[in-house]
């Protein structure tokens, strides 16, 4: 049975893709920084939960070796760990806060994939899925969220740039930009949003498609990922040649 760690996974998006997994029979692996949110997922889904805050990268190693431990492989990694951070002018934001919100989002996605690189060579197999918020490689920019948006933008071009690394091997790594997504999140922003529905389809789509798709970053909204074209400049943010 295949093995998915998925980050940030006891809410939101990252619950909606645990919830997608498991129906699926496979063997799900969520982490998180809230026990009550852990256990009510881990109740639910029936799948591995612990607690792990993946700003600390003792703290992801410890997570990883337990999955390892249990399931003896990771197949698909999916970091969704993530915060707002501060709003408003930069100015005014606390620049802790800002450094906080790069050691979530970015760091973060980071630790967990360099910890996840080593197993999935030695397996000889892997598929990593990051998120990368919806204003990434999109046509406008909100003002006021700075910090969230650098970080985004960082994991975009750490996409791209680990993708090269990997181009030779039998492992892949994507970026999903969801689009505004009816989450906590999207509350602290005041939108709207839409289910995540899309997103969770597009990354069932990376983690299971045979098509060579590696080092993009996709829209779950706009992008026609099903019809993938393999051209240099298509999925990045630099879409044109």
């Amino acid at each position: 049975m295949k093995v998915v760690v998925i980050t940030g996974g006891s809410r939101g998006i990252g619950k909606a893709m645990a919830r997608q997994f498991a129906s699926k029979k496979w063997n799900v692996a969520i982490c998180s920084r809230t026990k009550e949110e852990l256990d009510e997922t881990q109740n639910e889904l029936n799948c591995y939960a612990e607690f792990c805050d993946v700003r600390f990268p003792d703290l992801v190693k410890k997570f990883f070796d337990s999955v390892i431990r249990k399931f003896g492989r990771i197949d698909v990694l999916i970091t969704c760990s993530g915060i707002l951070g501060p709003r408003g002018p930069l100015e005014s934001n606390s620049l802790q806060h800002w450094k906080e919100t790069m050691d979530a989002n970015l760091l973060g996605t980071m630790y967990c994939v360099h910890y996840a690189i080593p197993i999935m060579k030695k397996q000889k197999f892997g598929r990593i899925i990051t998120m990368c918020g919806g204003g990434v490689g999109g046509k406008k920019l909100e003002p006021g969220f700075s910090a969230y948006a650098t970080s985004k933008f960082a994991v975009a071009g750490f996409v791209e740039a680990i993708g090269k690394e990997l181009s030779f091997s039998e492992l892949k790594i994507n970026a999903i930009s969801p689009g505004a997504v009816k989450t906590s999140m999207a509350n602290e922003r005041w939108v709207k949003g839409d289910s995540p529905e899309k997103t969770v389809k597009l990354a069932y789509f990376l983690a299971t498609t045979d098509k060579d798709i590696n080092g993009k970053v996709i829209s779950a909204v706009w992008d026609d990922y099903e019809n993938f074209e393999d051209k240099e400049s298509l999925y990045t943010l630099r879409r044109v040649a």
